[in-house]
């Protein structure tokens, strides 16, 4: 793609432009760090930023299906958005483009699986204290003591394990039990968020954090990659179970905790699971490679004339603010 529209003089025009982008975002930790990252990146190329957190609340429901799996009936394709089909009509209207919190280097192939959607790749949209020292962050609850980080310090290399879920996730006193005789069979030392009371970002940047216990989250995924952190992957529900799939057989920066029919874990499946990423064996040795290599990837998708940035700039100044010279 040719840059050379993106020049400072170009830019500085830019700024002079009127172009204002609401951004609604769910109220969960992950997400507002997320979301602030991509605001500062529109900022920077001269658009206005209305960001709304506060008076949005979460409030779950049951929808009757709390300890079974709902299986939809069968689709038939007027029950898809028109634009995922070949035959359809559609006039003089371009393909919908989608942004995606990823880097091609990552996801190159499924950007491009649809053929009447452009999936663009703007990611890894997460704080920018991943390659650099400029902490760019926002906390949803207050955190008063930091005692977290002076014990981490006082930890070996790649010596801790870090456990935490999601902030909406009900975690059952079964799977804390199974974690926690995994725990005690490895032997290793760990730090366990059972409330969101850490910054995470900050954990996973630490020299001492080693692996990365998690349900899969999108963006969790995406830290412990930049983070050059190993992952245990624990999927809770639905697209998560996904991510683990792609962390064990597609990337190989981690292991999937195997769960056998009706969610029970076997009892030293944990232990296993962290004795891979963790030990001394070859399956380990290789894992925390690519680890290494994805993380280099994700940091070089942050940098300035990155894909990802690129890919920003061309829907910023083409879409929002109509400038199509290039």
């Amino acid at each position: 793609m040719d840059t050379s529209f993106f020049t400072t003089q170009n830019m500085k025009i830019l700024k002079n432009e009127k172009c204002h982008v609401l951004i609604a975002l769910f109220p969960c930790q992950s997400q507002i760090n997320s979301y602030l990252q991509f605001s500062k990146q529109l900022i920077n190329l001269g658009i206005e930023i209305t960001l709304t957190v506060e008076g949005l609340s979460y409030a779950p429901f049951s929808d009757g299906y709390d300890d079974k799996f709902q299986l939809i009936p069968p689709l038939s394709p007027i029950d898809f958005p028109s634009f995922l089909f070949d035959n359809v009509e559609r006039s003089n209207l371009k393909y919908p483009r989608v942004l995606v919190n990823t880097f091609d280097a990552l996801e190159s192939d499924d950007l491009r699986i649809l053929k009447h959607v452009t999936m663009v790749g703007i990611g890894p949209s997460i704080p920018s204290i991943f390659i650099d020292d400029n902490t760019f962050r926002a906390d949803m609850i207050e955190i008063s003591s930091n005692n977290y980080m002076d014990w981490l310090n006082s930890k070996d290399k790649e010596s801790t394990i870090y456990i935490a879920f999601d902030s909406y996730s009900k975690i059952s006193i079964q799977l804390m039990e199974d974690i926690g005789h995994g725990l005690l069979k490895c032997g290793r030392i760990f730090l366990w968020v059972i409330r969101r009371r850490t910054r995470q970002v900050e954990v996973l940047k630490h020299p001492s954090v080693g692996c990365f216990l998690t349900h899969s989250g999108w963006i969790s995924i995406l830290e412990s990659i930049a983070s050059k952190v190993p992952i245990v992957a624990y999927p809770l529900w639905n697209k998560k179970v996904c991510n683990a799939k792609l962390i064990q057989d597609i990337w190989k920066n981690g292991v999937r905790v195997n769960i056998s029919e009706g969610g029970v874990v076997k009892k030293d499946e944990f232990n296993r699971c962290i004795t891979i990423v963790m030990g001394d064996g070859e399956e380990g040795i290789d894992l925390r490679s690519n680890v290494k290599n994805w993380s280099d990837l994700a940091k070089e998708s942050m940098k300035e004339n990155s894909t990802s940035n690129v890919n920003l700039k061309t829907f910023g100044n083409e879409i929002l603010l109509g400038h199509n010279e290039y």
